[in-house]
């Protein structure tokens, strides 16, 4: 394992501490400063940027070829983070205390350490891993203390308001689909560095502002619970796996959700979401993408169709195709039959 001490805390001046460590050279574009690993290293890079009013982004697209230990050990309050694995995995800990906080993806903690205590971050060897860490230096945040009335009744306020980081704080959880897609832009984002750094400045907001919306929620019991997590995300397009593979069979959504351990509501709101369908709407368009085809592409007869993809009458099968195509299975197949050339 290699271990690095990073003795700077404005997010830009890490990229040189670590730079330094590695033995590696730094860029500077406008306002975002990079460091690309070497071969010996490994691959990927790190980058960092200063935004406004005390934030800056560090963000970590690697894969080591050892273990890497980072220390942020200066002797000064730290900034309060919001710590984000959209790929791999990645362990924290603050550096007064054993306690190791292992993150996987999809996962994202807010970690505050106590007086002048820091933090340590190990990334694992051989693995790719995609951090983002969001850092708010809390002194200069000076747009916390005109527009703080709605975190009165959530413990962030304290923590926002600990200047003096008298305390520390932890919570861990898993990210929205709204912040997904801000990382999924950030990592897009390749226009020239001017209007990059006006995209970052506006993303770091965006996340800060659905993080704040995140924890809210996050104090609610599951039930009530309703911004759907990048995890869920990834269940809802198993269930969509499960759907296509699964399509002759007379499955119901209790048992959709069995196999992909979602509550009926959560995969509801993950269909409208993603697809813009109710679940039972998704399916029926499934049924009816593969019969068409059936009908184009095979001798099948409409009742061996019907049991193809799932159902059970062909009754209901004819009005829900008539419905979707304007015209009955037995049009629809005529209209793809070959008919003999008038020369023969």
């Amino acid at each position: 394992m290699i271990t690095i001490k990073v003795n700077s805390l404005p997010v830009d001046l890490v990229i040189k501490d670590l730079a330094t460590a590695f033995q590696l050279p730094y860029q500077l574009n406008c306002r975002e400063y990079l460091v690309e690993l070497s071969d010996d290293v490994g691959k990927g890079n790190i980058k960092a940027m200063m935004l406004e009013s005390g934030l800056g982004i560090i963000e970590y697209h690697c894969k080591f070829k050892m273990d890497v230990e980072i220390q942020f050990v200066k002797d000064v309050t730290h900034p309060l983070k919001f710590l984000y694995c959209t790929k791999g995995s990645f362990n924290h800990r603050f550096s007064n205390e054993d306690t190791l906080h292992e993150l996987q993806e999809y996962q994202q903690a807010i970690v505050a350490s106590q007086d002048f205590n820091g933090h340590v971050i190990t990334l694992k060897k051989d693995q790719e891993i995609n951090l983002y860490s969001l850092e708010m230096d809390r002194e200069r945040f000076m747009l916390y203390d005109e527009c703080s009335s709605d975190l009165i009744k959530s413990d962030l306020h304290d923590i926002f308001g600990d200047v003096l980081a008298k305390k520390s704080f932890y919570h861990e959880g898993y990210y929205s689909l709204a912040m997904a897609e801000v990382f999924e832009q950030i990592k897009n984002f390749s226009d020239n560095y001017f209007l990059r750094t006006i995209f970052m400045i506006s993303s770091g907001y965006q996340l800060l502002g659905n993080q704040i919306a995140q924890y809210q929620y996050d104090l609610n019991n599951e039930e009530n619970r309703h911004i759907l997590r990048q995890y869920e995300v990834s269940r809802v397009r198993e269930a969509v796996q499960f759907i296509h593979q699964n399509i002759e069979r007379t499955n119901t959504i209790n048992d959709i959700c069995k196999e992909v351990g979602l509550t009926e509501t959560k995969l509801q709101e993950g269909f409208k979401i993603l697809y813009g369908a109710t679940i039972n709407n998704y399916i029926n368009d499934v049924r009816l993408t593969l019969a068409s085809q059936l009908l184009r592409g095979t001798k099948l007869n409409i009742s061996e169709i019907v049991y193809k993809v799932g159902l059970t009458s062909r009754s209901y099968f004819s009005k829900i195709f008539k419905e979707a195509y304007q015209m009955t299975p037995t049009e629809y197949r005529q209209l793809y039959i070959k008919k003999p050339s008038l020369d023969n």
